[in-house]
């Protein structure tokens, strides 16, 4: 919509032109039969004071319109000047906008959002959570029960998505970083401790359970591999061998202290600086692990079983959300409060949780390039409009702004044309 525009600028230049006009011949008032001091008469005042504020009101019209038009039809060279240089405007107006949108300055102002309070405050009951439940148990579960036994268009259309995303990802992502990042979150959390352990009880449980089988398997392969040695091992030397690991599992699993268990979880974090590339990396880690994920993200069977997968877990997913007693559901709903009461009562998870949050968006921002694709768009868009759409729409923009520049021009050239006059009245 146009914003309407004033005509101020025009007021105060015909303001000028009829001050000047009355001043100069009208012959009703003998204005220069009044004098003030030294010679001076009121008409050389007045005249002083109209004649600076036409020229001024003039000037400043002249240049505004050479903004936008050829003032009067002249085609001057500095005029027009707005769609002569659109194409450089287009590509200069975008580039300075991102001057104030750096890696930095959006990381910087990410940090300053309390993501946790919005989350808060979107999981409370009967708002934002009551929408996402009913959408996910009506329009989602529908949709989602289409990849259920689907060959058609559905299953073909995802598996197309599925290779885009994955051409995507192994094109811009660092995911020897990305992984790094999600072991240093496990780091934080504890999940490293939490899995030794979960490990060391599924070892010893099963150790225990399989001892004797586990004894009859190894003992023939331990005797083979000893050479002379394997005549004094026997089936009882590998059972009391098992079962010291029993013990020592034990012991890894409730002592925090114990060495294998302070190795596993320093290695697990020399691993993630080798992966984020902040510490020596002689063998390449790096490299071969973001190696490894792309070529399997490039690798048609790889895609084809993703898909597969993914359209069996889709279609699943809809059936249970369907259920009145749904798993997925009820699994979210206890998620949702769990998470609730952290974020409102653990003000050090509140705080780790904004600045992952903002620090994760800032990545994707930065490794995406939103902001530069962003700009070349806005350029591009600005290079394909008309020249006079373009001009027509900036004029829009700042006309009233410009008007006043006009009626500045008209009362400054007045008021110097005036102090001009006294001073030559009192300076001999």
């Amino acid at each position: 919509m146009t914003k309407q525009r004033n005509r101020i600028g025009a007021v105060s230049l015909a303001i000028a032109a009829g001050g000047f006009l009355v001043v100069s011949f009208q012959p009703w008032l003998r204005l220069d039969a009044v004098t003030l001091f030294h010679g001076l008469t009121l008409k050389h005042l007045l005249a002083a004071f109209f004649d600076a504020a036409l020229v001024g009101s003039l000037a400043d019209w002249f240049a505004v319109s050479a903004l936008f038009r050829d003032p009067l039809g002249l085609r001057l060279p500095h005029t027009n000047i707005l769609a002569k240089n659109k194409d450089s405007i287009a590509e200069a107006v975008p580039r300075f906008i991102t001057l104030f949108v750096s890696d930095d300055r959006i990381s910087e102002e990410l940090g300053r959002l309390d993501f946790a309070s919005k989350l808060e405050a979107a999981l409370a009951a009967g708002g934002l959570r009551g929408e996402l439940h009913d959408f996910l148990r009506s329009r989602a579960s529908a949709f989602l029960l289409g990849y259920r036994g689907s060959e058609g268009g559905r299953s073909e259309s995802l598996r197309e998505a599925v290779a885009k995303l994955a051409e995507f990802a192994a094109e811009r992502t660092d995911f020897a970083a990305a992984f790094a990042g999600i072991l240093r979150w496990a780091r934080e959390e504890r999940f490293d401790e939490r899995l030794v352990e979960a490990l060391a009880d599924l070892l010893r449980t099963e150790i225990g359970r399989n001892r004797f089988k586990l004894a009859a398997s190894i003992t023939p392969i331990v005797k083979r591999n000893a050479g002379w040695q394997g005549l004094f091992i026997g089936r009882g030397t590998i059972e009391g061998l098992l079962r010291g690991v029993e013990d020592e599992l034990g012991e890894l699993r409730s002592d925090r202290r114990h060495e294998l268990r302070l190795f596993l979880v320093s290695s697990l974090e020399r691993y993630a600086s080798q992966l984020a590339g902040e510490a020596p990396d002689p063998s390449d880690e790096r490299g071969r692990f973001s190696s490894m994920v792309r070529d399997a993200l490039r690798d048609p069977g790889f895609l084809r079983g993703l898909s597969g997968s993914l359209a069996g877990l889709l279609g699943s997913l809809g059936e249970d959300l369907a259920s009145p007693d749904s798993g997925f559901m009820g699994g979210l709903g206890r998620m949702e409060d769990s998470l609730a009461a952290r974020l409102g009562g653990d003000a050090e998870f509140r705080a780790r949780f904004n600045r992952a949050l903002a620090g994760a968006v800032a990545a994707l921002i930065a490794r995406s390039r939103i902001v530069d694709s962003l700009t070349d768009y806005i350029t591009g868009l600005l290079k394909a409009t008309d020249s006079k759409e373009f001009v027509g729409r900036v004029e829009d923009a700042v006309w009233n702004d410009l008007q006043y520049i006009r009626v500045n021009g008209a009362v400054v050239g007045g008021i110097v044309g005036l102090l001009l006059a006294l001073l030559g009245a009192i300076v001999p």
